[in-house]
């Protein structure tokens, strides 16, 4: 009896449990809406950044006109210069990657590669949208000191990724010392090197002193890599890295070729003068190369000259008067008549 009047509390409890959930009525009508929350603020705008150049047209299109070029061809001495720790900075991909990232190329490299997309572009810095200032991922696009003379310096924007290598290497004081009367040339490989461009643009490195030129303002790519009109691929321009007589036309009214005013046929003929009283002189030999000797120090100065502006390779175009003007004073130096 005991035991029933302790169990009778917990089955009074299991009978109200059940009759509450078994006799729940059905749900009431909605109450009244509350009211609107503040709206949150606007978030960024979305935009497809990366895919205005990371498109498989362009990119493509980019290739392609790469693989035109004398820079991906691999034919300006990469098998050779590009293996050395001393010339690959310029000579070859990995060496030029190398020098971007560390200053410096430690050691020889015993495959060296042609250029390539990564050469020129690593890594964005800001992803800025329109590559304003430096973020096109260009690799070494500050102020660039350049190497024939270390108080000179060139600044051209994204021009002074191609400065890095476009210059002299060496600078006429390295061969006279300016005393005595003769100077000596005492190697075949002996001048300013190949490629001396941005010398001419920013007229130095001379044996006189000249003057910047336009062009050095409208930048590499001005010139060597407009679009052209109307071609989905250029043959060249682009990233084929070839002038486009187009691109004179932005400047000069009607251009339709690079021998504007007949600049570069007069270039040429000085050119060639000049070569004949250097072969004259035997400072250059039948087929213009340098011979290894002592001469005069006008006929160096002279051969110094025809060199720059012959390796400029533009017969004159990026900078017109500096370089007549410093194949004038040679000729007339040796007697000749400009």
């Amino acid at each position: 009896m005991l035991r029933m009047f302790k169990l009778l509390p917990l089955a009074i409890l299991a009978l109200l449990v059940a009759f509450t959930v078994s006799c729940e009525g059905p749900a009431g009508a909605d109450g009244a809406d509350g009211m609107d929350g503040a709206d949150g603020a606007d978030g960024a705008d979305g935009h497809l950044t990366c895919l205005g150049c990371h498109n498989d047209a362009t990119m493509l299109d980019n290739k392609l006109e790469m693989a035109r070029s004398q820079h991906k061809l691999g034919d300006i001495a990469v098998n050779y210069a590009g293996g050395r720790a001393s010339c690959a900075q310029c000579h070859g991909h990995e060496g030029f990657v190398e020098w971007s990232e560390t200053g410096t190329v430690a050691g020889n490299y015993t495959t060296p590669s042609p250029w390539q997309c990564s050469t020129c572009h690593g890594l964005h810095a800001t992803f800025e949208e329109d590559f304003t200032g430096d973020d096109a991922a260009l690799r070494a696009v500050g102020a660039v000191t350049l190497m024939f003379d270390e108080a000179t310096e060139a600044d051209y924007g994204n021009s002074n990724l191609c400065i890095n290598c476009h210059q002299s290497r060496r600078g006429y004081a390295s061969y006279d010392d300016g005393t005595g009367t003769d100077v000596a040339i005492t190697s075949s490989l002996a001048g300013p090197h190949h490629g001396p461009q941005a010398n001419l643009l920013m007229g130095n490195n001379g044996v006189t002193a000249g003057s910047e030129h336009a062009h050095a303002s409208v930048g590499c790519a001005g010139c060597h890599m407009k679009e052209t009109t109307g071609d989905d691929l250029d043959i060249a321009g682009g990233h084929t890295f070839w002038p486009t007589a187009e691109a004179c036309a932005d400047c000069h009214s009607g251009a339709d070729n690079f021998d504007l005013f007949s600049g570069q046929t007069t270039i040429q003929g000085k050119l060639d003068n000049l070569a004949g009283l250097l072969v004259t002189a035997g400072v250059l030999d039948s087929a213009h190369h340098v011979v290894v000797g002592t001469y005069p120090r006008a006929e160096v100065q002279a051969w110094w000259n025809w060199d720059l502006v012959y390796e400029d390779r533009s017969l004159g175009v990026h900078n017109p008067t500096y370089a007549k003007a410093l194949l004038d004073a040679s000729i007339t130096a040796l007697g000749g008549t400009p």
